[in-house]
């Protein structure tokens, strides 16, 4: 998950060295407002390492066990509000957005007895699941950088909080594995990337696919962001499909600023 990750920061500042920047004031126009709001249904899953451990029992046996953590496709809601700035410093447009989240994934755990004499059966498999719910909240700062006159990238980070108010999960672990109570943190606040691509679909609509992953946490202690069940960390990823809508401003006659009164 680290490289791929590295692989799209990589890809991300290639796209934006690669763009000309000709950066244009969002959403292009005068004669819409500088905020609107958008909608974006959200696909979500988690990437897992693996580890191999060996212990020995109480009862003397050495074992060894390999652990494997697959996040599975989940699914999700987020409702957003933009704000736009001509003279920016930070981002292009600040956005806020409360979201819904549901994440899912499965451990599975190879359990085999090394001792000679073990009377018991190995390797033995067990698979554990689990089911979160989120609601999150975001704020975010994003830059754009345009590609073609109705393409464009966009890239940014953010601040988000995350309350867990619903987790579910299932285990078959064996006999004397010590395991450890599952989802206690249900407060969690994490700084995100997220990177996007998007289209002038309609005169006041933009469509942006987006990426989204967070990169460091500060709540609960521990700096890895990722999701954390047994022993195995699943790194979130969330696929948006957001849409934009302009709204239309009907005092501005979208005339040229003049920074003089002409001469006469």
């Amino acid at each position: 998950m680290k490289k791929l990750f590295l692989f799209g920061l990589l890809l991300s500042q290639y796209l934006i060295c690669d763009a000309q920047v000709n950066r244009k004031t969002f959403p292009l126009s005068r004669e819409y407002k500088k905020s609107g709001f958008s909608i974006a249904p959200l696909a979500t899953v988690s990437f897992g390492n693996s580890s191999t451990t060996k212990r020995v029992l109480n009862n003397g046996r050495e074992v060894a066990y390999e652990e494997v953590g697959r996040g599975t496709w989940n699914a999700g809601l987020e409702l957003g509000w933009y704000k736009t700035f001509e003279g920016y410093k930070v981002g292009d447009y600040f956005e806020a957005a409360v979201s819904y989240r549901r994440f899912s994934g499965v451990h599975y755990l190879e359990f085999d007895t090394l001792t000679p004499l073990a009377t018991v059966n190995s390797p033995i498999d067990f698979e554990n699941s689990f089911e979160i719910q989120k609601f999150s909240i975001a704020l975010r700062a994003i830059d754009i950088a345009w590609q073609k006159p109705k393409s464009f990238l966009t890239w940014g980070f953010g601040v988000n909080y995350d309350y867990l108010f619903s987790s579910t999960y299932e285990n078959e672990f064996p006999v004397g594995f010590e395991s450890v109570s599952q989802f206690e943190d249900r407060h969690a606040v994490q700084v995100h990337f997220q990177l996007g691509y998007g289209f002038t679909v309609a005169k006041n609509i933009r469509f942006i696919p987006t990426l989204e992953t967070p990169i460091v946490g500060f709540l609960p202690e521990s700096p890895n962001p990722g999701l954390r069940f047994f022993d195995v960390h699943y790194q979130p990823l969330v696929i948006g499909l957001k849409l934009m809508f302009l709204r239309k401003d009907p005092v501005n006659c979208n005339v040229p600023k003049l920074n003089s009164m002409p001469s006469i």
